[in-house]
């Protein structure tokens, strides 16, 4: 356990047995949902009391560690409670990995009795019953934002596993999987009339990610980003909270190698903007125009109506048009009104 920077908890370790403390039970998040947080209960024998202490190892200097290291004193009445709940636990080391998931691991050691490990990938595994009780009463002590790690912990119990995948890097062969695999059957038969009916009217791979427009009550974005050799984080901005038969057609388009490259914008106003959060690169994707607005992809994956015209000037020039050079051609008509 902690292989990776064992020197760190070594040194964190040796600073908190100088300060008098006995480590009881720690869980450590590695790299979840990007953060590694290392977090202890401890008892402090000469003042008789259990802390909880934490770590956020992302923002970590070992120069001035007292001032990174944090702590709490829990209860009397919690903190033998929980000492009771972990003395009586009888289950042994228990590993859980997952290979389809990048990152998310927690690791959980307890010290009660003997050294006992407890290893799983993004959530308590069903049956682990054992460790809800002590994560709970050791994240009530934590800062509130930490809640939201816990949250996740938690899913499978609370079936909302599904959910918090979407949210994440999913392995999967875009060219090859099964859609089975990700995507319900009733999503797959109104995601195949949204390919066959031409609704993915933008597409266009740049760098590791695809970004594509479909057609439907309103334009949807749906952004495929390709975080390793196996690994793809999907997006929609569509209301259903899994994957969703956007996404399901813009992977057809992309089997069928149906690509539609947006237009590329640059703007060129003289001052600093809104707009300058939306760049990718030097230019801007754009799908269409709106009234008096171009509709843009932000970098962030959000849609953008910015408008063409300020102070009477058109602020965008086209750098990349369709063949028509239809929107080239549009923003002309625009500059002569």
């Amino acid at each position: 356990m902690f292989r990776k920077k064992k020197a760190i908890f070594d040194k964190i370790n040796d600073y908190l047995i100088k300060k008098g403390h006995e480590m009881c039970m720690s869980i450590y998040l590695n790299n979840y949902n990007g953060n590694n947080i290392y977090i202890r209960f401890d008892y402090v024998k000469k003042m008789s009391v259990y802390k909880v202490v934490w770590v956020d190892l992302n923002f970590f200097n070992e120069s001035r560690m007292e001032d990174y290291i944090n702590s709490q004193m829990m209860t009397k009445f919690l903190a033998m409670k929980l000492v009771n709940k972990l003395t009586k636990e009888e289950h042994e080391s228990c590993y859980d990995f997952n290979d389809d998931i990048i990152g998310d691991r927690v690791e959980v050691l307890t010290y009660f009795n003997e050294p006992r490990e407890y290893v799983f990938d993004r959530f308590l595994p069903l049956g682990w019953d054992f460790l809800i009780d002590p994560l709970a009463m050791i994240f009530s002590y934590l800062p509130r934002g930490m809640e939201v790690f816990l949250n996740e912990i938690f899913g499978k119990y609370d079936q909302l596993e599904e959910r918090y995948n979407y949210l994440k890097p999913v392995k999967f062969d875009l060219l090859h999987d099964d859609f089975n695999k990700l995507f319900k059957a009733q999503i797959i038969e109104r995601g195949e009339k949204y390919f066959t009916g031409g609704k993915v009217s933008f597409l266009e791979k740049i760098e590791n990610k695809y970004t594509a427009i479909v057609d439907g009550t309103v334009p949807y974005l749906v952004v495929l980003e390709c975080v390793s050799d196996s690994h793809v984080l999907m997006w929609c901005n569509c209301k259903y909270p899994t994957f969703c038969k956007h996404i399901y057609a813009v992977i057809r388009a992309i089997r069928e190698k149906k690509f539609n490259n947006f237009y590329k914008v640059r703007y060129i106003g003289s001052a600093q903007t809104l707009l300058d959060k939306v760049t990718v690169g030097n230019f801007y994707l754009c799908f269409g125009v709106e009234g008096d607005k171009l509709l843009l992809v932000t970098s962030e994956g959000n849609i953008f109506p910015a408008n063409i015209m300020h102070k009477n000037k058109c602020v965008f020039e086209v750098i990349e048009d369709d063949d028509e050079c239809s929107l080239s051609k549009y923003l002309e008509e625009v500059k002569e009104k």
